[in-house]
């Protein structure tokens, strides 16, 4: 079977889906800033930041590779349309990140940690859509055999498969900030930490355990040893009192009655074969 080659209406078709993902993309850089704004635990805001250099370089990336398939922007459909979108939201997401700064971002949330955990759930949705673009674009692209797109999709997707995983990863200690504030609960909340005294009974405990059932263990062997030695004890005893010869009761009953008449018969023929005592006859 001969490969496709892509052909020009090939390229514009993968070049509309990869500028639907760059359009996302530039969204998201903007989108980030904000959120990093609005992120008060360190690793959150680590994990944003680092995720923002991929989102730039992803950015460059597709920029580049729309450039190398060389379609015709005139013959790319939206995208005039998707060019608005982009300056759109840019101005948008600025006026949100200079919001996010000031006193009016407790406006959107209830807490400022329920603020933080709306964050999460934007940057969460954000990355499944990312990975439904990249999804698409690498169907698409290994179909018409572009195999060098088909590739870039798989390495962003997986980019933003790891993103979900790291916001999963934090995602329950940020709720449980959030329950703690909002719906405050003492005996719930209560996590006390173990002292000194507590981990050194513990250990002790658990040392006791282990020698116990050490013992336990040596014990019983020893017991199946000594039983062991006993029963070969006597039955070395009961050979050497018989010399080692059979029992008349070990004897089967067969051949005990076997063995009788052969005795009778050989006495009655050395009787028969006595002479008869001499008797006084008379003269």
């Amino acid at each position: 079977m001969t490969a496709h080659q892509t052909n020009d209406r090939d390229r514009v078709v993968i070049s509309k889906y990869l500028l639907e993902a760059l359009t996302k993309e530039e969204q998201l850089v903007t989108a980030l800033q904000a959120q990093i704004a609005l992120a008060e635990r360190p690793g959150l805001q680590n994990a944003l930041s680092d995720h923002l250099l991929v989102t730039r370089d992803q950015v460059t990336a597709l920029r580049r590779r729309i450039a190398e398939i060389g379609a015709e922007e005139s013959s790319i459909p939206g995208l005039a349309v998707a060019e608005a979108v982009v300056g759109l939201v840019g101005t948008v997401a600025n006026k949100g990140l200079a919001l996010a700064k000031g006193p009016l971002q407790a406006l959107r949330g209830t807490s400022p940690a329920d603020n933080e955990l709306r964050n999460v759930r934007d940057c969460y949705w954000n990355e499944a859509e990312e990975i439904a673009h990249y999804r698409v674009i690498e169907t698409v692209a290994e179909q018409l055999g572009d195999h060098e797109t088909a590739e870039l999709a798989r390495a962003h997707r997986a980019e933003e498969e790891a993103m979900q995983r790291t916001l999963e990863g934090l995602l329950p200690a940020i709720v449980r900030h959030v329950v703690e504030i909002e719906s405050p609960d003492p005996v719930r909340d209560r996590r006390p930490e173990p002292t000194r005294a507590a981990a050194a009974a513990s250990s002790s405990s658990a040392a006791s355990a282990t020698a116990s059932k050490t013992s336990s263990s040596t014990s019983a062997r020893a017991t199946k040893t000594t039983s062991t030695k006993t029963t070969s004890t006597k039955r070395r005893g009961s050979h050497a009192a018989g010399d080692g010869k059979p029992t008349p009761s070990s004897t089967p009953a067969s051949l005990r009655a076997k063995s009788t008449p052969r005795r009778s018969t050989a006495t009655a023929a050395k009787t028969a074969r006595k002479p008869a005592p001499a008797t006084n006859r008379p003269a």
